[in-house]
This record gives C-alpha cells, sequence and structure tokens, in this order.
C-alpha cells in the first residue's frame, strides 16, 4: 500500500510537467466515480465515535516580518519579539467522540516559546479535516467530496493508474468558504488516500498536505494518518509562517501518569519522525541561550531579583491582551482578554457597548458535570453596568436533566403606571424620552431545573425573585411612592417537541406570590412560543420563532418583563440570537404593553447574494436575511427588514422599519469578529 502511494505521488508529479500517459475520464465516468466518493461513508457504514489514538504533532513558526501591532493578536503575544523562529512539540493523546468532536491530551510538551505558552491555537481546528463532511473544519470551509456542495465546485478526472484516479477540484467562485486542489481516489471504492488543497479562511491561508493511506477496516479509516498544514498569516505589515505536522495512530503509549511533561527524552524516545537541519538548528540555539542566561543569572542574582519590568509585561500579556485559559480531561476554566476588540458591539437603538466573559466546567464522570458562564459588561448609551452569571449542573444527559442557579440583572424598567398614561395616548405618537417615567435598576435570582419526562415532553419548574430599587429615589420618595419593589414567582414551563424536525413548543405560566419573602406585588403572566432551527446541506440555515404573552390578575403595581420578549444590551456576536429580538425598535416598547404577539424569521447561507461577487466573495464568510413583526397594544402592526453578512473583521447588519405599510427608520448593527476564532 505504501508503495501504490509513492507511486501515485510519483504519477501525479509527472503529470504536472507534462506526462503524456494520463487518461481524462468523459463525463458518464466522472460522475461515477464521484458519487463512489460520495458515498464511501454510508457504503461501509464508517463512523468515528469513542475511539482514542496515540498523536504527535509538531508546529514550527518563523516571523519573517513583524512590528509592535502582533502583540494584539490572541496567543502571539510572544513570538511577537526576540527570537524569529520557534518550535512545539507535543505527543499524547486524541478522543473522538465524532470526526469533529474530540479533545486532545499532551501529555509530553516541548516548547521554545518563552513560558511554554500555546501560539496559534487556531490551527487546532484544521488539525482533523473532515474530507466527507459538509464542512471540513468545524461548520467552514466546504467539503468539494460532499454531494451537496458539488454545485459550487468543478472537476476534472483523470485515470494514473488501474487502481487510482486523480480528482482535481476548482472552485466556480472566488469565495473564501471554498478551496482547490486535487486527490487521489481508489477507483473501486471512493476511499480518498492522498489530498492536497489551498485556501485562506480567517486571516489565515493554508496549503494542507493528508495522508489517509489507512485500510478501509481500520477503526481510524476516517482520520488521516499524517496530516501537514502550512498557513501564512499577514497583518498590518507582520507575516508569520507556521507548519503544523499532525500524525495519528502512533505506536507509543505512554502511561497515565505523565502530565504535561517537559522532558526531551522521553519525547525523543517516542517521536515518530525524525526532526529535519532546521528543526535541530531552532533547538540549539534555544538551548544555547538558556545556559548562557542560566550562568549570568548565577554569577548575578541580585539582576534576577526585582525583575519588574518584565514581571509587569508577562502580567500586561497574560491578563490583557490573551485569553487566561487551563484545561485537562475533567474540565477548563477560560477568562476573555480585557483588550480586545471583537467585545465590542454597536447598534443605532442599543448604543456602544462592551463585554467580558469567563467560564469553567468540571466533570464528576460521563453522566455528571458542573459548569459556571459569566458574562459583564457596560452599555454607554444609557450609562449602565450588566452583568449575567449562571452556575448549571447536568445531572442526567439521557433526559436533559439539568439544575441551574442565575444572578443577573437586567434593563432599566418602568413599572405599571407608565400603562395608566399610554391608555390615554395612541401609543404610535408617543415620545419616551419626554415621559417623566418612574425607573428601576432590576436585580434577578433564578433557579430552575429541567427533565424530559418523554422523549418529546420536558418540564422546567423554576423560582424567579426580583429586586428592584428606584434610580430617581429622591423622586419616587417626594411623590409618596416606594422606592423599592421585590418580587417573588414559582414559574413553570411546558416543552414540547414531536420530533428533532418539528419546532420547540413552549408554554410559560409564572405567578408572583405578595407577602411571600417581602414580595409587594402581584400578577400572572403567560407566554408561549416556537422556535425551529433548521440547518441544510451546504451550511445554509433557517431560523424561525412565533410566540406571544400577556399580563392578567394585575391587582397590584407590578413591572412588564417577558422572558421571550426583551432586548439585549449585551449581545455577542454573528453566531448568537439576532433572530430573537428587533434590531431597531425602541426599548421602552418591550415593557409598554400588557401583552405581545411577534415573528422573527432568518436565512443563513455562505454563498447568497455579495458572496459571489469576485472581491466581495473573499472576505464574506456568510450571509442572513431578517424578517421581524410585532403586534403591541395600542399600536399599529411594527415590522423590520433586514440583510446582513460577516466577515473576518466584522459582522454587519442594514435594517430598515416600518409601521403598517410607513417606513420609520433605518438603521445598522455591527460587531467585531477579528480574531473571534482564535
Amino acid at each position: 500500500m505504501k508503495n501504490k502511494f509513492i507511486i501515485s505521488v510519483l504519477i501525479i508529479l509527472g503529470m504536472l510537467f507534462g506526462m503524456p500517459n494520463i487518461v481524462i475520464c468523459d463525463e458518464h465516468d466522472e460522475n461515477i466515480l464521484l458519487e463512489k466518493v460520495f458515498d464511501y461513508i454510508d457504503t461501509y457504514k464508517l463512523e468515528l465515535t469513542d475511539t482514542t489514538a496515540n498523536t504527535y504533532h509538531k508546529l514550527v513558526i518563523t516571523t519573517p516580518r513583524r512590528n509592535f501591532t502582533l502583540m494584539c493578536v490572541p496567543t502571539l503575544f510572544h513570538v511577537a519579539s526576540g527570537e524569529r523562529e520557534f518550535i512545539m512539540e507535543s505527543y499524547g493523546k486524541i478522543r473522538f467522540n465524532t470526526i469533529k468532536e474530540y479533545n486532545m491530551e499532551r501529555q509530553i510538551y516541548v516548547s521554545t516559546v518563552p513560558h511554554r505558552s500555546s501560539t496559534m491555537s487556531i490551527l487546532r481546528s484544521y488539525s482533523v479535516p473532515d474530507v466527507y463532511g459538509v464542512s471540513m473544519f468545524h461548520g467552514h470551509v466546504l467539503s468539494p467530496f460532499h454531494r451537496s456542495n458539488r454545485i459550487y465546485y468543478r472537476y476534472t478526472i483523470s485515470e494514473v493508474s488501474e487502481d487510482s484516479w486523480l480528482v482535481t477540484f476548482k472552485p466556480r467562485s472566488n469565495n473564501t468558504q471554498l478551496i482547490s486542489g486535487f486527490a487521489l481516489v481508489e477507483h473501486a471504492t471512493g476511499r480518498i488516500t492522498y489530498t492536497r488543497f489551498k485556501g485562506e479562511y480567517d486571516m489565515l491561508r493554508f496549503d494542507i498536505v493528508t495522508n489517509f493511506d489507512r485500510p478501509v477496516n481500520d477503526p481510524l479509516a476516517l482520520m488521516p494518518k499524517e496530516c501537514v498544514i502550512n498557513t501564512t498569516f499577514k497583518f498590518l505589515g507582520n507575516v508569520m509562517c507556521s507548519t503544523l505536522t499532525n500524525v495519528y495512530g502512533c505506536q507509543h503509549t505512554l502511561p497515565d501518569s505523565i502530565k504535561s511533561s517537559a522532558n526531551m527524552r522521553e519525547l525523543n524516545a517516542v517521536r515518530p519522525i525524525p526532526l529535519d537541519s532546521t528543526d535541530i538548528c531552532i533547538y540549539d540555539r534555544f538551548f544555547s541561550n538558556r545556559i548562557k542566561t542560566d550562568t549570568i543569572a548565577v554569577e548575578e542574582p541580585e539582576k534576577k531579583k526585582n525583575n519588574i519590568g518584565k514581571i509587569a509585561w508577562n502580567l500586561l500579556e497574560d491578563n490583557m491582551l490573551s485569553s487566561i485559559r487551563a484545561e485537562n480531561e475533567n474540565g477548563y476554566f477560560r477568562i476573555s482578554p480585557l483588550i480586545n476588540p471583537q467585545y465590542i458591539s454597536y447598534s443605532n437603538s442599543r448604543g456602544l457597548a462592551y463585554k467580558l466573559a469567563a467560564g469553567a466546567e468540571y466533570k464528576f464522570n460521563e453522566k455528571r458535570k458542573l459548569r459556571f458562564n459569566a458574562r459583564v459588561g457596560y452599555n454607554f448609551k444609557i450609562e449602565q453596568f450588566y452583568f449575567h452569571n449562571n452556575l448549571h449542573f447536568d445531572f442526567n444527559p439521557k433526559r436533559n436533566g439539568w439544575l441551574e442557579i442565575e444572578v443577573s440583572n437586567g434593563n432599566r424598567i418602568a413599572n405599571s403606571s407608565v400603562l395608566d398614561v399610554l391608555n390615554e395616548q395612541h401609543r404610535d405618537t408617543i415620545d419616551f424620552s419626554s415621559l417623566e417615567l418612574h425607573y428601576f435598576n432590576d436585580n434577578r435570582y433564578q433557579i430552575s431545573c429541567n427533565i424530559a419526562a418523554t422523549d418529546q415532553f420536558e418540564l422546567m419548574p423554576a423560582l424567579v425573585y426580583h429586586h428592584r430599587s428606584a434610580v430617581n429615589k429622591a423622586g419616587m420618595v417626594a411623590t409618596g411612592q416606594p422606592t423599592v419593589y421585590d418580587g417573588f414567582a414559582p414559574s413553570l414551563t411546558l416543552k414540547y417537541q414531536p420530533s428533532i424536525s418539528w419546532p420547540m413548543f413552549s408554554v410559560n405560566y409564572e405567578r408572583c406570590l405578595s407577602g411571600v419573602l417581602a414580595s409587594n406585588m402581584e400578577y400572572e403572566r403567560w407566554e408561549i412560543d416556537a422556535s425551529l432551527r433548521r440547518r441544510y446541506s451546504s451550511l445554509k440555515r433557517f431560523n424561525a420563532r412565533v410566540g406571544g404573552g400577556f399580563y392578567t390578575n394585575q391587582s397590584t403595581t407590578y413591572f412588564v418583563d417577558f422572558i421571550n420578549f426583551h432586548e439585549d444590551y449585551l449581545p455577542g456576536g454573528w453566531d448568537d440570537d439576532w433572530t430573537g429580538e428587533c434590531q431597531l425598535l425602541n426599548s421602552q416598547w418591550y415593557n409598554a404593553s400588557k401583552y405581545y404577539f411577534r415573528t422573527n424569521i432568518s436565512y443563513d447561507s455562505p454563498l447568497l447574494i455579495m458572496t459571489r461577487l469576485p472581491l466581495a466573495g473573499r472576505i464574506i464568510e456568510a450571509e442572513r436575511l431578517y424578517f421581524s413583526y410585532v403586534q403591541l397594544e395600542k399600536t399599529r402592526p411594527y415590522f423590520e427588514l433586514g440583510y446582513g453578512f460577516t466577515t473576518r473583521f466584522i459582522s454587519l447588519g442594514f435594517f430598515a422599519s416600518f409601521l403598517n405599510d410607513q417606513f420609520q427608520k433605518f438603521g445598522t448593527k455591527f460587531t467585531f469578529e477579528l480574531f473571534r476564532k482564535w
């Protein structure tokens, strides 16, 4: 098999230099072979689940040109100065749930990067290309070897031997989601034994060579035997080149007692491929400089102390410009950088916002794990600090059983006295900024539990407590109004989904109990919701959400605060729920109607309108169409139409709003996407 592989590669090289013995297939033979490739996994019933393999990785980085801006790129702070060549090697295990869901455990890790810091971690997502899937790398880059993507590629098929055929492919349009290259395919089975392809995505130009030369009955048949990833990264005058070599299915198995060892002797004993002359030179230079540094430190110990500048520099990198990460097989801990443009967002209605995120997870066993997520931020338009923290415990994944505690603060809200004002006027003519509303800050606490009674039916009981305090306490006291409102409310949500292809239906009932835990309000609230998220071929998505809500039993002062119809002042990027709310709707309207009915629809596609243009297609990764409809109390129907796209730099949306058939205004929304996936 190895000899056949070498011969096939030689034939390819010969073909590139004009060998005359290559036979070009006709259209009939081309279709037959492509169908074999498309059906390969289903024909042989191959899957990669619950599989563990030994793996070796070697990353070599060179920086031909660099300047101070390289420090702003996540994980590249330590290679932005000093040496221009670095090498990192690791040996350990890779555990697959599926070919796109896997965990890597480094048992040996040797690096010339200062502090053994992780660098170019984005390359991990390129390490195991899913050549037979819709997307090769975790939701991006459309594979030419999947049937649904055939319309985006042109193919040329040539016979290079009795057993192997050469499939050359190139995109029909110049788009960042498409690649060009070639593959060697077994004629009898349609199995890809070797492929090389090039492309550009998310600031990286990549050239990937992958060897799949494994038997069909090998448990690792879908995993490459070797994958070499060459990348070039250019940013504001910086040029960085890297080569990541991955070898899977290595023979040597290390004891589980070895954890993140930096022992070079242990690595030399298990390394599956030899180092080349460049690798050896980088190591020699690194160890030589370290010996000199250690000698100077011994001769001048007083200079090693009080190195305040170096300590401050490291703290700046570790806490300001890069994420703080720690992980092992039992869990992880992450904090986002304090300075990062990707956490800035802006829209006409919400203004400018900045946020930070943190998360941690601990797995007790396969059935039980504890997860903590925190999101904090500041909205400059309304000058308010926001936070949302939740502690989530999974105790029965088979029945989607979990327990969650949430602590958060909501948007500033007015009490029900504003409804009396609105009842006297037509809502369309109201200028909310001119009304002297009694605004309250809202701190919210919730304990909820979820369990699936059947495969289609779930119950989620919850206890909710609101503590609302007046923003203008002196004004409230002067008018004889309370400055604090507390509300304790049991809640029950019922969810029903007949099958995975059907919408998720839910009904929520919440009743605030006066006199319980200092609660001084009483109300009932109902909300009904149906949501559908459908994924189609070639990364196309359709999202739809329809729902309504209303308040009953308003015997005391209360606050209009719906759970499925509210404004989020700290939205995320493209993948966050842009379809769950209106983009241009005045924020006051969310809390000024005793009932609502709404519909939100969006459609995503990586190649829709702009992406087919020669220049735009190089940077636009996906496009989205929006439609929103809202009906509120005593107002005409409200509509929004929108179009958005995401690039490697920003996500940008354009929206137009209408009251009935009359145009209201035009607005935009953007969030930074630069290095979000890094």
